[in-house]
This record gives structure tokens, C-alpha cells and sequence, in this order.
């Protein structure tokens, strides 16, 4: 297939993704091929060390090898030992153990290298406890080796293009639990030594970065689905919950084996929660480790769910684990594909209506990022380090990706295609163009185009459509055109299927087109005049869509469309036409609609349209059942200023409400109203504990909202450490909202910079950001200069480009300010000496 790309000449909107320091990364060269790495550890919480070995028997991949090297960061080595000669030498760089052999190695020569060490690790293996400000955290240990992690806790070839057998052999106190990944062996007991030895064993070969041990006090909650154990790990006391937050799986684990045509490969599957973990999940081999916040209570579980957690970490099991990507730049195989796995079993589960309402709102966490931060594509090379390459292109846009697909193919294809790719490459490693050949060999048709526009390259087409009928020739005529502005990293022109569906009195017809031009038109012969037109009626195209119907068209389509999108479309469009008609037909939506999705983006227009009589809509429509409905009511009433408005969120605030979301969103819009009475109502409701602080995290965005100084202290307070975690992130995102002009304002975050939570340091880094304060460039610098968690590095760097850009935006305009002032300047002098030459021819002549 052609593709048009536009010239190099045309400029992009969008900020690079590659920051300052940025390389090009390819995958890993190897010497020897790691077979099995066996783990000996002592691992003692409380001291926050851990000393051991590691045996790592490998084979050569070419003849001649006379030095080995294995990832090491921080680890004190030492010994090496060699199961076959000796070794001449080794050197510990802090980066890297060299070893050099006393005689060169032969191919498939198999080698067991035992190396002793011990550490107490800033990174890949986390312990925890209890301090003065945190007294009720538990002790534990736990690891997080994606990306390039493992190579902190222990010697390894910590790259994801090679795959062993491992276990693990960890000595413990005897109150803690062990656990890792495949099965436990054996568990002995020294009570002498107080002390237990935990055996497990993964016979399924992985890639280092997903080696797990966590080490701590947990309840075991059971359960079994065919053949494979069900391990959930939680806090003592937290058995319901656990019960609660997991109580899919067995459904999850047997979906996608029958989807993904390879049954679950391994026969236990262990789900720990763990305190302070710096990830919502992480797929552990066989032992996913999740954040304790996905637990949850009865009431919290009334609008939120583990189901999109648990079912990513799970799908994992398949995409990452049984096959996992060759380097990060295709991290997409393993990220996009667990993500779109929450929509395919949302829709098992839930539903269409719930899968097409998901898939819109995954688009718009990928249209933010893609708009507001960075344009990249999926498959990028150029970055500082793999976490840059973790974020909403890899995970939302791979997911919207293979939505696209599975429409250009249909449900059948897709599912081979996707079957054969499993079976084909199960316990292997690899890169895009291994599942585009092996979707190619199962459907019989060619990719590569679809490849190139989607993966290959940036951006999404950005359609305008207009429709108009020829009553006389009773034709329908669709006009289509790409306005994204194209470049060398977005296509002009995206070539891809479309369907356009025409609803009449008797049914509805679809059409399926082809665009493959900038603009083109197509003229579609129909039995009558369709009451509905929709142009991709099942939402399955990546894209943003601009069309504008009638307004008769869209208040059908409002009440008729049995397809959930397409209600919520018309709902959206309707926003543009305030008038009584439409807000009644929205208040009707609201109220009665079979979905909730649809009944909130009703509520959302009418917050729009923002007249008096779509605020009575919306205060009548707080009697709406549905907690998330019912939330989006109440974000739409803070789109007014007004007293009403105000009465009525004060209502819930003071009543309450059965959602903890719903009193959460009240503050935030109270705070929109800007009513007098708001502030006092907010401090009031500080007091309020709830699930993940929501409630709090409601009031601090509704300070922020209010612009009220006095709130400056009391929001301050907050980010204390040893306050809650998720209300010390609320608290400091609220304050960049309140601190523009405030020195001291500045000043606290700039402290912040230094918090021990990584997440408020990031907080405080995109608050820098939006201050746009040129005194923080200074400790953002050091912050990158000496921060550890990437995800942090990134943020400070974004936030000092964006400080520096917006200094130098403010010099060029000073400076095009004095060129105008000296223009003024001078053509002010001119015309004075043009008035004066004026004023000299006409003076009255001398007589002679």
C-alpha cells in the first residue's frame, strides 16, 4: 500500500519526546545464552541488607569467549567461582562484574558461574518499615526489577532478549512469608536460629526483570480454577477485601486462555498486595505484585473496581512473560497488549456498551499526552532511558492500536492471528515485525502499511465529515477529510476502512468504505433519507472525529441509537445547541437512559450548555442511581457559578452521599462555584476519611479551584510527610494551582523536590512546571542530577524545558516589545522631520 507522507518543510505542533541527552537504542549483543539462575539468599528486613549468591549456568553463543560480564549496581562482590576452569581475574566497575576466564570457552560449552555478594539495595529490591511518621507500616521486602532493575539486588544479564529457568532459595525470620515465582519446593524450618528456608522453582524461562521476592507478613486467601492454585496475598485483616478486589480472576484466567488460544502455562498464580510498591502492578512471572490500594471496602467497590488492574497484570502472564519483548523501544507487545486484554474482557464481562464507553476514555488518556506533552510513535528507539518509553503511547495508544486491528481484520481473523502468534512465539522473545508476520501467515493478508501509519509513525487521523441528501437522486453524500497536520512523523494521510451507518424507519444499513485520499468524497445510493447518519458508528478507528449534524439528527439519534457510542456522541455534539428542546432531551438521558456512560456524558453537555434551565436539569438529575452517573452530575454542577448550585453541592457535602467518588467530586465543583459559603464547608469536610483519600484529594482541587490564599497553609500541611500518601499527592498538585505569585508557595515545593515519596516529588515537579518559576530551575537540576527513579528525572527535566522555554518566550517578547518601542521611536522622529520640511515650503516666500 502507497503511503503520503507531507514534506520535511512542514512544521509539527507537537514537542519532541526525546529530551536533551537522548540516544539511539538497539537490541543487546550476547556473548552466552543464560540457561538457569539459581538464587542463595539471607534476606533480613529489618536490617534492610540481604547476602547470598547467585549460580548462573550458561552456554556460550560463539566459540572463543574469555570474559563474561554480568549487570551489577551497588553489590558488594566477593567471590567467583567457575564450575569449569578458573578464572584469571575480576573486576566489580560498580556498573558491571568482568570476569576473565583463564582459557576461552567453546559454543554450547555450558558454564556455572557462582558469584557471592551481599547488598542493601537503593533500587530493584525495596525494604520497608515502620518510622516515626509512618509507626503503623509493615516490614517488608519486595523487588521491582522493569526495566533494567534486577541488576541492583543481584549479578545478572539484566536485558529482556534472554530468557532461564530460575529459583529461588530465600533464609528468612520465621514470622515472614516467601514468596516468588513458580512453585514452592520445600520450606524448612531452624528454630534454633529462629529462622525458615523457602524453596521455589520456575521451570517456564523468563527474562531477569521479572525474577520476584517479597518478603513479609501476609494473610493467604485460596482458591483453585482447573488446574491452577490462586494465591492472594493482603495485610492480615484484609481477606474480604482481597476477596472483593480478585474475585474475577478465575473468570479472567479461563477467558483469555480460550482467547488468547494458549491455556494459563503455569500451574500456580500469586496476586501480593504490598505497601508503599512503586507501581500499580507489576507481572511477576507467575507472582504478580500489586499496590495495597487496590484493595477496597463494600463502599468504595459502588464505582470502583480491581477488574482493569488485575486483568492487565494477568494478561501479562501471556504478553511479557510467556512472551516477552526483544528490547524496550516494542515494549508496546508486552504494555499495549495487556491493556487492550482490560478491554477485551470488560467487553466478556460487562458488555459492549461498557467496552465502547472504555475504549473512548482510554482515547482520551492517550489524546492528552499525545497533545499536551509529547507526539512519539509507538516503536521508538531514541530515549535516555526505557521508562521514558512507559507511558500512554505504549500502554493507551498499543491498546487503540489493536482495537484498529481487530476491525480491519474482523473478529475471526484477529483471533487466529492472535492465536498463532501465541502458539508461534510462547517462551520466545521479539519485536514487532514477529507479530505482524505471524498475523500475515494466519490471515493471508499484508500489514505492513497498516504498520507503518499506526506503529511506525506518530499521530492519528483527524477527520471532518460532513453529510448532505439529494432528495431527487436519493443519494447520500459523505465528504471526508484529514486535517492533522502531517509531517515526517505523522502521516498526511492515513489509509484505512471506515464504516458509515445509516439508520432508517425500518432498520439500519452500513456501508464500509475506504479512505485513502486527504479529502474525497463518496456518494452512497439509499432506499430513503436516513433519519441517523454516523460515521464510524462502532467507535473502532483510532481518530479524532468532527462532525457536525443537524440538530434534529442528533436529538434522534440521542433517544434511538441502540448503540451506547453513538448516544453519547449525540450528547456531546448537543452541547453546541443551547436550547430548551435539547436540555429537556438531555435531562430525559440523564435520568432515564439504560446506560450510565450516557446518562453522564448528558449530564457533562448540560454543564456545558450552562443555563439556567440546564442547572435545573442537572439538580433534578441528582437523584440518578448510578454512583458514576450520579458523580458526573455533580462535576457538570461545578460549571456554574451560582448559589443554587452551590446549595445543592453543600447538600451532599453535609448529607453525604453512599459514593465516596460522588462527596470527592461535590468539593472539587463547590470549590468551581466560587460561593462565599465554600471555604468553610471545604475545611469542614478535611475530616472526612475515605478510600485513597478521594474525598480529601476532592476538597484540596476544590481549594485550588476557589483561589483562596487562606487556604495556602491548611493545603501545605497536607504534603507533610507522614500524612497519607495519596492525600500528600493531592495536596501538592493543589498547591501549584494556588501558588502563583507566592514565594512561599515556591519555596515548599521546591522542598518537596527532596521528598522520600517519589510520587510527590513528581507532583511537585509538574507544579514547578505550570508555576513557571525561573528561581526552581536551579533545584530541578538537582534533582536530575541526582534522582534514581527515572519516572522522577523526566518530569524535572519536562518541567525546566518548559521553565526555560516560557524565560525565553518572555526575553523574544521583551526584546520584539523594544523593536516595536524603537520603531515607534523612530517613526516618530521621521514624522517630525517630515512636519518640519512640510512646515518649510509653506512659509510665505520674501519679497524681492
Amino acid at each position: 500500500m502507497e503511503q503520503d507522507y507531507a514534506a520535511n518543510g512542514i512544521l509539527s505542533k507537537h514537542k519532541p519526546f526525546a529530551l536533551p541527552g537522548s540516544k539511539v537504542h538497539y537490541a543487546r549483543d550476547r556473548d552466552f545464552d543464560v540457561q538457569h539462575v539459581k538464587l542463595e539468599l539471607t534476606v533480613e528486613p529489618e536490617k534492610k541488607k540481604l547476602e547470598g549468591a547467585v549460580h548462573v549456568t550458561l552456554s556460550p553463543i560463539i566459540d572463543n569467549v574469555t570474559r563474561l560480564e554480568f549487570d551489577t549496581v551497588d553489590l558488594d562482590i566477593e567471590d567467583v567461582k567457575l564450575s569449569l576452569g578458573k578464572i584469571s581475574s575480576f573486576e566489580n566497575t560498580g556498573r558491571k562484574l568482568i570476569i576473565n576466564l583463564d582459557k576461552a570457552l567453546k559454543m554450547s560449552e555450558n558454564l556455572t558461574v557462582s558469584i557471592r555478594y551481599s547488598a542493601e539495595p537503593r533500587r530493584g529490591l525495596y525494604f520497608i518499615g515502620p518510622d516515626k511518621y509512618y509507626p503503623d507500616r509493615p516490614i517488608q521486602a519486595w523487588t521491582q526489577g522493569e526495566d533494567e532493575d534486577s541488576r541492583y539486588w543481584f549479578p545478572c544479564y539484566d536485558y529482556p532478549n534472554d530468557r532461564a529457568t530460575s529459583e529461588m532459595i530465600a533464609t528468612v525470620p520465621s514470622k515472614y512469608t516467601v514468596i516468588s515465582n513458580g512453585v514452592l519446593v520445600e520450606t524448612k524450618e531452624d528454630k534454633a536460629k529462629g529462622t525458615k528456608t523457602c524453596r521455589w522453582k520456575q521451570d517456564i524461562p523468563h527474562s531477569s526483570y521479572l525474577t520476584s521476592l517479597v518478603v513479609g507478613e501476609f494473610s493467604l486467601v485460596k482458591e483453585k480454577v482447573d488446574d491452577v492454585e490462586l494465591q492472594y496475598y493482603v495485610p492480615k485483616g484484609r481477606e474480604e477485601d482481597a476477596k472483593r478486589s480478585f474475585e474475577k480472576t478465575p473468570k479472567m484466567i479461563r477467558f483469555f486462555g480460550d482467547y488468547f488460544g494458549v491455556k494459563y502455562p503455569y500451574p500456580k498464580y500469586a496476586q501480593v498486595t504490598v505497601s508503599d510498591f512503586i507501581f500499580g502492578g507489576m507481572e511477576n512471572i507467575s507472582a504478580t505484585t500489586l499496590t495495597e490500594r487496590t484493595l477496597h471496602d463494600r463502599r468504595a467497590h459502588l464505582d470502583f473496581s480491581s477488574d482493569d488492574l488485575v486483568s492487565h497484570e494477568l494478561a501479562h502472564q501471556w504478553w511479557g512473560d510467556l512472551i516477552t519483548c526483544r528490547d524496550w523501544s516494542h515494549g508496546w507487545l508486552n504494555e499495549g497488549f495487556a491493556t487492550y486484554s482490560e478491554t477485551l474482557f470488560k467487553e466478556e464481562d460487562l458488555g459492549k456498551d461498557e467496552a465502547s464507553h472504555f475504549i473512548m476514555r482510554e482515547f482520551d488518556t492517550y489524546v492528552e499526552e499525545d497533545s499536551e506533552r509529547y507526539r512519539r510513535p509507538i516503536v521508538s528507539r531514541t530515549y535516555i532511558d526505557p521508562t521514558d518509553l512507559f507511558d500512554r503511547h505504549l500502554y493507551q495508544k498499543g491498546g487503540l492500536v489493536l482495537h484498529t486491528l481487530r476491525y480491519y481484520l474482523g473478529e475471526e481473523l484477529f483471533q487466529k492471528g492472535l492465536r498463532n502468534y501465541a502458539n508461534t512465539f510462547r517462551e520466545k522473545v521479539v519485536e514487532t515485525s514477529d507479530f505482524r508476520r505471524a498475523m500475515e501467515e494466519a490471515t493471508g493478508r499484508s500489514l505492513e502499511g497498516f504498520f507503518d501509519q499506526w506503529v511506525h509513525h506518530g499521530g492519528h487521523p483527524e477527520f471532518k465529515v460532513s453529510y448532505d441528501w439529494d432528495d431527487n437522486a436519493m443519494i447520500a453524500k459523505i465528504s471526508v477529510s484529514q486535517t492533522q497536520n502531517g509531517n515526517g512523523e505523522t502521516p498526511l494521510v492515513f489509509q484505512t476502512p471506515v464504516d458509515v451507518s445509516f439508520t432508517f424507519a425500518k432498520g439500519v444499513q452500513t456501508r464500509r468504505v475506504m479512505v485513502t485520499q486527504r479529502d474525497e468524497t463518496f456518494y452512497i445510493s439509499l432506499p430513503e433519507r436516513p433519519r441517523d447518519v454516523e460515521f464510524d458508528p462502532g467507535n473502532w478507528v483510532l481518530k479524532t472525529l468532527n462532525f457536525d449534524k443537524p440538530k434534529g439528527m442528533l436529538l434522534y439519534q440521542l433517544t434511538n441509537d441502540k448503540n451506547a457510542v453513538g448516544r453519547i456522541r449525540a450528547a456531546q455534539r448537543l452541547a453546541k445547541h443551547p436550547t430548551e428542546d435539547v436540555i429537556d432531551a438531555l435531562k430525559t438521558v440523564c435520568l432515564k437512559d439504560p446506560f450510565w456512560g450516557t446518562q453522564a456524558e448528558a449530564a457533562k453537555a448540560l454543564g456545558v450548555i450552562r443555563t439556567s434551565s440546564a442547572l435545573k436539569a442537572l439538580i433534578a438529575s441528582l437523584k440518578i442511581k448510578h454512583p458514576k452517573a450520579r458523580r458526573s452530575v455533580v462535576k457538570a454542577l461545578g460549571e456554574f457559578r451560582d448559589e443554587d448550585s452551590a446549595k445543592a453541592l453543600i447538600g451532599i457535602l453535609d448529607e453525604g452521599d453512599a459514593s465516596y467518588y460522588v462527596e470527592g467530586e461535590a468539593a472539587r465543583s463547590l470549590g468551581k462555584t466560587r460561593s462565599l459559603k465554600a471555604f468553610d464547608v471545604l475545611k469542614k469536610n478535611l475530616r472526612k476519611e475515605s478510600f485513597l483519600d478521594v474525598i480529601r484529594v476532592g476538597v484540596f482541587d476544590g481549594f485550588a479551584e476557589l483561589k483562596d490564599p487562606e487556604a495556602i497553609p491548611i493545603v501545605t500541611e497536607w504534603t507533610r510527610y507522614g500524612k497519607q500518601h495519596p492525600a500528600r499527592e493531592g495536596a501538592t498538585k493543589a498547591l501549584g494551582k494556588l501558588g502563583e505569585g507566592r514565594p512561599e508557595v515556591i519555596d515548599h515545593l521546591t522542598r518537596l523536590l527532596d521528598d522520600p515519596w517519589f510520587r510527590v516529588r513528581i507532583e511537585s515537579c509538574i507544579a514547578l512546571g505550570e508555576l513557571m518559576e525561573p528561581k526552581a530551575v536551579a533545584a530541578l537540576q538537582r534533582l536530575i542530577d541526582k534522582e534514581l527513579d527515572n519516572r522522577v528525572k523526566r518530569r524535572a527535566m519536562e518541567a525546566a524545558q518548559k521553565i526555560q522555554a516560557g524565560r525565553e518566550a518572555s526575553t523574544a517578547f521583551q526584546r520584539l516589545r523594544d523593536d516595536v518601542d524603537k520603531l515607534r521611536e523612530e517613526n516618530r522622529q521621521l514624522k517630525e522631520q517630515l512636519n518640519r520640511i512640510e512646515a518649510s515650503k509653506e512659509k510665505p516666500a520674501r519679497k524681492s
